[in-house]
């Protein structure tokens, strides 16, 4: 029997091909799972910090049509309200979260006014300063929604809240600006839209 030798060239090429894995690995057996990237979003949790209240017209006669939703994500720097209202006028409007999940009129300063049944403004701390989103007064001042002249409207944040604030309490819209100062309502008129937070 005679040995044959190999050419060393030829040689080497078949331990390199003897070496290199499949290129074509078979597939992953059903009913296991990849692994994720670090940076994949973890969607279950991104629902899990998000809530989406459906806001409704109001006027002292009570609650009317829909007036389009307004989406609220809690993030490192607080809760983040994404507002999707129709019919807004262009413009700056007051927003804030009030004390009660209700959207009824009710009497106050007697007359009937819309939304009143929201009670007043979330203020946990019992400051009772109406000091805008930066100060130290109500919790539940947030800042105000711009519509531009399509109606189209800003995210806002508000830096020192969290989603379990908001549980069983309302999110009220108002016809015009507020001035952070006046109370309760900083001069910011009537409500035109409110939901309840579940």
């Amino acid at each position: 029997m005679k040995l044959r030798i190999l050419p060393l060239p030829l040689l080497a090429a078949g331990l390199l091909l003897g070496c290199n894995p499949d290129p074509n690995p078979p597939a992953a057996p059903s009913g296991t799972t990849a692994p994720v990237s670090g940076n994949a979003v973890d969607k279950d949790r991104y629902t899990a910090n998000t809530i989406t209240i459906r806001m409704n017209k109001v006027t002292a006669d009570g609650i009317g049509d829909s007036a389009g939703t307004i989406t609220v994500r809690e993030t490192a720097d607080g809760l983040v309200f994404k507002p999707e209202l129709q019919g807004l006028q262009a413009g700056e409007h007051g927003f804030h979260v009030h004390q009660n999940p209700s959207c009824e009129p009710a009497m106050k300063d007697g007359e009937r006014q819309a939304a009143a049944s929201a009670g007043s403004h979330l203020d946990p701390a019992d400051t009772n300063q109406h000091a805008g989103p930066d100060g130290q007064g109500h919790l539940g001042d947030l800042p105000m929604i711009l519509a531009d002249s399509n109606g189209n409207q800003q995210e806002v944040t508000a830096g020192r809240m969290k989603l379990d604030d908001l549980k069983n309490r309302s999110l009220v819209v108002h016809q015009q600006s507020d001035d952070y100062t006046t109370a309760p309502s900083g001069s910011s008129g009537s409500p035109i839209a409110c939901g309840i937070i579940k």
